[in-house]
């Protein structure tokens, strides 16, 4: 099996620099104070990739209790359960949001701080995103895929626009900031008022709205109103992120069309995943959770080739191994629409899927251990602990 990072390419970890913009006033206006502070909490023996990982595991304990008491994301959870769960994603957005001072501090920042940051947040922001879907009670249905879609679309044009750009945009309104606080008061919120809310009709909030007109209206509860805020709030971030990539391309000399076509990796699977939920309803509203973790697994990996390709200099990653499972899944679901039968049908269907996460997953932890030992092994670093200088 070829290397995830072929030796020629290995120079240009040391040649890397990491650059950012960050647009966002409450960065600059109401958490930058308490960001220096926080980091000061931890000790400078303490590697920022730990810092990172002790918040990424704060996440995996609320989507431990969503399945506890929430499995089929429309349960009505005990209200500490909540306030668990704005905690616990507020603790994983400050944690990531003070690694790279932390890496500062201690002078241990490095490409594969980019890529350990990145890599824990492509893998939450999934999990993040099922939790609001149980906060809410959309439950195994449309409206939670598009959720977790839409994150995940934003996740990944923002990766593909920073390997095209070299540098990492975030805009006045963005998932690590915005988003999170966004999260945690609207479940902290929860904690008080209960789930309930979440039903309650957005026109019996607008009284000007005729109730001639309401009546042929579509049924619009505040939780499918922040679906439909997050999907229309996708289209000026992604022609935004087309255009710098455009840009970039043109000062650079390289192709836009080229570029564009970067897209495609993403979208193949985001597709198929989509056809394969079409043509196999019971795994929507019976199994989604699990099929969304297998998404996630596969999601990681191909945005994980992205940033890898971006710190080293190599070129964008196409179609990879984790797409297999997605388009032979795919095609077993669809196979009736062509007046094929089902190799895996009912309860070997869901058998599919858990051999499809359990092959993502896998294969992911692979390609995570081998990157990071690539890394260490060349930049002569640790990843989670600080390696003592030698005499």
């Amino acid at each position: 099996m070829a290397p995830y990072i072929p030796q020629n390419y290995l120079p240009n970890l040391k040649k890397y620099k990491y650059q950012a913009i960050d647009k966002s006033l409450i960065s600059r206006y109401v958490l930058a104070e308490y960001w220096n502070q926080l980091v000061k909490v931890f000790p400078l023996t303490m590697a920022a990739n730990m810092v990172t990982l002790l918040g990424s595991v704060h996440v995996l304990i609320a989507m431990a209790l969503n399945q506890i008491y929430a499995p089929n994301l429309v349960e009505t959870c005990p209200r500490w359960v909540y306030f668990a769960y704005s905690l616990c994603v507020w603790i994983y957005g400050s944690f990531d949001a003070v690694d790279g001072k932390q890496a500062r501090r201690t002078g241990t920042a490095s490409p594969l701080g980019e890529l350990f940051d990145h890599g824990c947040d492509s893998l939450v922001v999934s999990l993040v995103m099922v939790l609001f879907a149980s906060t809410a009670q959309l439950g195994e249905t449309w409206w939670t895929v598009a959720l977790v879609f839409f994150a995940l679309t934003n996740f990944y044009m923002s990766t593909m626009e920073e390997y095209h750009t070299h540098v990492l945009f975030l805009g006045y309104f963005s998932g690590p900031v915005e988003g999170i606080l966004a999260f945690s008061l609207s479940t902290l919120a929860t904690g008080f008022l209960g789930p309930q809310f979440w039903a309650t009709s957005v026109y019996d909030l607008v009284p000007a709205i005729p109730a001639s007109l309401v009546a042929h209206l579509p049924e619009l509860t505040l939780a499918k109103m922040i679906v439909v805020s997050m999907g229309l709030g996708l289209i000026p971030t992604v022609l935004t992120s087309f255009s710098n990539i455009a840009k970039a391309c043109r000062q650079q000399g390289k192709s836009v069309v080229g570029a564009y076509a970067d897209a495609i990796p993403f979208t193949a699977s985001i597709c198929s995943v989509t056809v394969w939920l079409k043509a196999s309803p019971q795994i929507l509203h019976e199994h989604l959770v699990v099929f969304l973790m297998f998404v996630g697994f596969a999601f990681s990996y191909i945005v994980g080739r992205v940033i890898v390709a971006h710190v080293t200099g190599a070129p964008f990653p196409k179609l990879n191994r984790m797409h297999i499972p997605i388009f032979l899944g795919t095609a077993n679901a669809a196979a009736p629409w062509f007046g094929l039968t089902k190799l895996f049908d009912g309860q070997n269907e869901l058998l599919l899927i858990w051999l499809c996460l359990a092959y993502t997953a896998i294969q992911y932890a692979h390609f995570a251990l081998e990157v990071i030992d690539t890394i260490c092994t060349y930049l002569n670093i640790n990843c989670l602990t600080i390696k003592k200088k030698s005499d």
